[in-house]
């Protein structure tokens, strides 16, 4: 077995163990806290599942480096990820969409990014309320459940359906996120706020949805949809058209057929 192919292995193993321990205390009475705001919490369970997550990949690949959301407290993770160039890196999100498990709403994901060097190496993203995993490594597609997986095809905005949300500091009256939705009004199919953007990344590499946007992501939000999305033939970009990588704080993700319509709709 090569080196990718074990890290692979591992992340999967990782994410799995992750989830049944999410599922064995989502039913439970856990303690809810505010971060920035009372759209943005945290939960006990966040932290078993981070707390897991990094004793495992401590364990097997103490030699490596690892970016997680509960844990860089007032770090800037876009700064840490400009540090962490060389060597292999774990960037993980204990549980992507805290709000939709604390409301046991099934649309929340474990999400493991692998990075070499600052790129995406593999990426990993487990929903274990449905037992959807999502997966790939690069160079070699992009898989839901074993089986390869492709962007939609449609050409046209009007057929698209999207998905966007809502950064924490942007719930609130007159956002920027409510005049990009105005924007695409009646433009396209339909939006769709799901709320949990590593989970939306790799329903644009199933062809779920042809495109979705979001400002302000962390590194962990993306590292393992962005691969995902990318190996089943999707682009993603920045708002203003740039390659998209790790320290960039907009993101468009699409087909690729839309793309260029999407962006210009985004433009004001």
């Amino acid at each position: 077995m090569n080196m990718k192919n074990e890290y692979l292995k591992s992340a999967i193993q990782f994410a799995k163990e992750a989830g049944q321990l999410i599922l064995e205390n989502m039913n439970q009475s856990n303690t809810i806290q505010q971060k920035l705001n009372h759209a943005d919490l945290v939960t006990e369970v966040d932290q078993l599942s981070e707390d897991l997550l990094r004793k495992q990949i401590k364990t097997m690949y103490p030699d490596h480096w690892i970016l997680s959301e509960e844990a860089t407290g007032q770090e800037d993770p876009f700064e840490i990820i400009k540090k962490e160039k060389s060597g292999i890196g774990w960037i993980i999100d204990p549980i992507d969409g805290t709000t939709n498990f604390i409301h046991r709403i099934p649309h929340f994901a474990v999400s493991i990014g692998i990075v070499n060097g600052g790129e995406p190496m593999i990426g990993v993203v487990y929903n274990p309320a449905t037992d959807d995993l999502y997966y790939a490594v690069k160079g070699e597609g992009a898989f839901h459940n074993e089986t390869s997986i492709q962007v939609s095809k449609e050409s046209g905005i009007q057929q698209a359906v999207l998905a966007t949300g809502f950064p924490s500091k942007e719930w609130k009256e007159n956002s920027s996120v409510s005049k990009q939705i105005h924007a695409l009004t009646g433009k396209c199919r339909n939006i769709r706020l799901l709320g949990a953007a590593s989970l939306d990344l790799c329903f644009v590499a199933k062809g779920l949805i042809s495109g979705f946007w979001h400002d302000e992501l962390n590194p962990w939000d993306t590292a393992a949809g962005l691969l995902i999305l990318q190996e089943a033939g999707g682009k993603v970009t920045t708002r203003c058209g740039q390659l998209y990588n790790l320290e960039n704080r907009t993101l468009v993700a699409s087909n690729g057929f839309i793309h260029d319509s999407l962006l210009k709709l985004l433009q004001f």
